[in-house]
């Protein structure tokens, strides 16, 4: 075991680490525990690695960080710098300088599970939430993002990876619900008789499990109302299927 102190903008931390041996490389590993209102605010920006959250019934976070690097590479090339402040909560990756093999930076939370996830960004990995009602924003390159039991405004975009994500409940009447990707497939569970004003837009795919579609405009956006309609859904692909699914659909 090693010990650590990160500074960030609410002092400082103890933090327990852990050395592992990894195949080809090494491996370290590290939890803490951050207090947090049950409405506060948490923030992620990853690089090569993965993001996953979890809502659960306390007023704290719980991080859990992996690295990970290979055979060429060197745990002390990438380093995790957390701010607190008030009642938001940010982790951000950082490598130094001239590090010719990115370390691989896995990143395993428990919030608050009315939360307010700001930003759940990475360049190459998937974004996985789930069971978190506050609203979300998430990001990636190359990877997936699945959100389910969603109650909150989403906002999800990815460029090579499929977007899923099974609402829990409608968002608050100002809320949005908007999914992008360029290659993938998205996919939306809507709870039972949610009312919602579609607009779905795929260029190379198939748009199912939508009744009583209206022509396409000639913009190329296909817009349906699901029963009186209300929440904004935008769903956007170019290569790429869109489905809104029945809740077994999404087992």
């Amino acid at each position: 075991m090693r010990l650590r102190t990160l500074t960030g903008l609410g002092g400082s931390l103890l933090l327990t680490l852990a050395a592992l041996p990894a195949a080809g490389g090494q491996q370290e590993s590290w939890t803490a525990r951050y207090p947090l209102p049950a409405d506060g605010e948490v923030a992620v920006s990853n690089v090569q690695g993965s993001i996953a959250v979890e809502g659960w019934d306390r007023a704290e976070v719980e991080v859990t960080v992996v690295k990970t690097a290979g055979a060429e590479g060197s745990l002390d090339d990438a380093m995790i710098v957390v701010e607190r402040a008030g009642r938001v909560l940010r982790l951000r990756t950082v490598y130094l300088r001239g590090a010719e093999t990115p370390v691989q930076v896995d990143y395993r939370l428990r919030v608050p599970r009315q939360a307010r996830l700001a930003g759940l960004r990475t360049v190459n990995g998937d974004v996985v939430v789930r069971n978190v009602e506050g609203d979300l924003e998430a990001h990636t390159l190359n990877g997936d993002i699945v959100d389910t039991g969603a109650a909150g405004s989403l906002v999800a975009q990815a460029v090579n990876g499929d977007v899923r994500v099974s609402l829990r409940a409608v968002p608050p009447p100002r809320g949005r619900l908007q999914l992008e990707t360029i290659n993938g497939n998205v996919t939306l569970e809507l709870p039972a008789g949610a009312g919602a004003d579609l607009e779905l837009s795929t260029v190379a795919g198939r748009i199912e499990g939508v009744p009583y579609l209206q022509a396409a405009a000639t913009d190329g956006t296909v817009r349906a109302r699901l029963g009186r309609g209300g929440l904004p859904v935008r769903l956007r692909t170019i290569r790429g299927d869109i489905r809104i699914a029945a809740p077994e659909d999404m087992l």
